[in-house]
């Protein structure tokens, strides 16, 4: 569904260019599109029309992942098939790692595929020239927030092994922090919040201005997932199997 929206959005911007910017401002105030990443853009530009996809499709990827994640440990003792998972010879720890690893790798294929799907849309939509080093790091940024959305769902797992609970909690999870950045947008005095708020660390608008990721954000996101990571191992090592 990811790609087919980022495909849809390419496949508009040669044929609406400043259109966009009309029909936005008709439905969202400044404020607001400056929360949701598409102030300041120049929609002549294929890459900024691209740039409108960015928050959606984080969104949803974050939504998924949050869900991959909380499901992948929690299900096993929800199904009570992680007395026979623990039977194997191999440690815990090696077995959690394997899914973690599984769950990882399907992430990863995902974006790729988001990517890949959005990089055709150019070649067939786009008569002129293009930059495609806005959608790589628009792609890397789904990568890191999507991980750390996992990592943060699979900690909140440990605490509540009944997938369809934790399914449910991680999602409102997302939706939260979703929130959160237009409640920031909207006071001034929340700036700070920004470092809490994993959608204000990624906007599709400044990757494509900035030409860039913010190094500070991605140094949080990574340093994030991997705490969340270590403290979910940690406390389902712990965990006792109940039959």
């Amino acid at each position: 569904m990811c790609g087919a929206m980022a495909a849809y959005i390419v496949s508009m911007a040669d044929g609406m260019g400043q259109d966009i910017q009309v029909i936005l401002d008709v439905k969202l105030p400044k404020s607001l599109q400056a929360a949701f990443g598409m102030g300041g853009l120049d929609f002549n530009s294929a890459g900024n029309v691209f740039a409108l996809s960015f928050s959606y499709i984080y969104l949803f990827i974050s939504i998924f992942f949050a869900n991959v994640f909380a499901t992948i440990m929690s299900k096993e003792f929800s199904n009570k098939t992680a007395e026979y998972l623990f039977s194997l010879p191999v440690t815990r720890v090696q077995a959690i790692l394997t899914k973690l690893s599984v769950a990882s790798m399907y992430t990863v294929l995902c974006v790729v595929s988001v990517f890949l799907l959005s990089w055709l849309s150019f070649e067939m939509n786009v008569s002129s020239g293009y930059d495609l080093k806005p959608v790589i790091l628009m792609s890397l940024a789904w990568l890191m927030g999507g991980l750390f959305f996992g990592a943060a769902a699979f900690l909140i797992s440990s605490f509540v092994a009944t997938s369809g609970t934790v399914s449910f909690i991680s999602s409102g999870f997302v939706m939260v922090l979703y929130i959160l950045q237009i409640i920031v947008a909207l006071n001034p005095n929340l700036d700070f919040v920004k470092y809490f708020s994993p959608f204000d660390w990624f906007k599709g608008a400044d990757i494509v201005m900035n030409g860039e990721l913010s190094l500070t954000y991605s140094l949080i996101a990574i340093c994030a997932t991997i705490v969340f990571t270590l403290l979910g191992i940690r406390r389902y090592t712990k965990m006792e199997v109940l039959i």
